[in-house]
């Protein structure tokens, strides 16, 4: 037997989310944050809790974060960085500022056209 067969019989055939972060060798929190940013490993659930990780998908996982393989056979998806969140307290950009100025001077003239046509 290879030692890959003698692993599979040590394992069970699924693990929940404290065995699974164990085997991948990160926190349970980093795990469940992974999960969340919908970037962790495939998993499946009986319930709104209990979820629950194949053996299988782990190791797939692991092999598209060292770069064996993607999960699939397919090339790896590259990451998008979202944006910066929103502006800090006191720095309004100028687009916001123009726009403002824009719906405040339309509203001005219509409302100097219906006191015109009074």
């Amino acid at each position: 037997m290879t030692s890959k067969e003698e692993q599979s019989r040590h394992l069970p055939a699924v693990m929940d989310s404290k065995q699974a972060a164990e085997y991948l060798g990160v926190s349970y929190g980093r795990l469940r944050n992974l999960l969340w940013l919908g970037l962790g490993p495939k998993s499946f659930s009986f319930g709104k809790r209990d979820r629950r990780f194949r053996v299988s998908d782990l190791d797939a996982f692991i092999a598209a974060k060292v770069g064996d393989r993607a999960p699939g056979g397919m090339p790896p998806t590259p990451t998008v960085k979202r944006g910066p969140g929103r502006p800090r307290k006191g720095r309004t950009s100028f687009a916001v500022i123009m726009a403002v100025g824009v719906v405040s001077a339309v509203l001005f003239v219509m409302m100097v056209f219906i006191a015109m046509m009074r």
